[in-house]
């Protein structure tokens, strides 16, 4: 699970541009996929999908997805979706079921995040506020992201902190020692390279319990 954020971002914003210009029912192909289960996830198999979706963007980190048919929204809200796609390299969790399923640092997700994983990993993105000193070095807010790691076994998420982020590398010794002998192993850019690096380690360590394991 190699990923460029940014790169990853910017094809989300183009999709959901597309998807939102075309959801006034012209283009009946434009169709949002629902995932009940992480299993159904895996396996590319939705519960449901959506023709010709009403989508409100926020950011390209927050969309709401629904329908001009109130029956239709009110079954996407009762039936507490775990994820949507579209196609299938674009997937957003459902904030209420991250709510609901996990404890951790969920309080601020709302309608749908986006979210990657494979069999082994899985973990969320999402905007942060700047610190003070990012503010006065100018730091633009396109760079303000935070990562945010699934645990399965615990059922928690946790925002992936300089401290979390030594403590996840645990696993992995040598990447340890490389990361925190870093000089600037607090910046974001550090953070963000090593919890890649952990991410892509962890996606082809065979010896890993797969997500599935966890999960009912």
């Amino acid at each position: 699970m190699k990923t460029n954020l940014k790169y990853l971002l910017s094809i989300i914003t183009v999709a959901l541009s597309a998807l939102c210009g075309h959801a006034t029912g012209s283009l009946p192909q434009d169709t949002v996929y629902f995932y009940g289960t992480w299993n159904q996830m895996l396996d590319m198999e939705p519960m449901t999908t959506l023709l010709n979706p009403y989508v409100e963007i926020y950011t390209p980190f927050e969309l709401f997805i629904g329908s001009n048919d109130e029956r239709v929204n009110q079954t996407i809200r009762e039936n507490g979706f775990v994820a949507v796609s579209l196609g299938d390299s674009i997937w957003f969790a459902n904030s209420d079921y991250l709510q609901y399923e996990f404890t951790g640092d969920v309080s601020s997700f709302t309608n749908f995040v986006p979210v990657f994983f494979n069999e082994r990993i899985a973990y969320l993105v999402y905007p942060s506020q700047l610190s003070v000193k990012e503010m006065l070095m100018g730091e633009s807010e396109s760079e303000n992201i935070d990562y945010y790691y699934i645990d399965f076994k615990y059922k928690n998420v946790k925002k992936v902190t300089h401290n979390y982020l030594s403590k996840l590398l645990e696993d992995y010794h040598d990447l340890k020692v490389r990361y925190e002998g870093m000089k600037d192993y607090k910046k974001r850019n550090i953070i963000e390279y090593f919890f890649i690096e952990y991410v892509n380690r962890a996606t082809q360590d065979y010896m890993r319990p797969s997500i599935t394991e966890y999960i009912e």
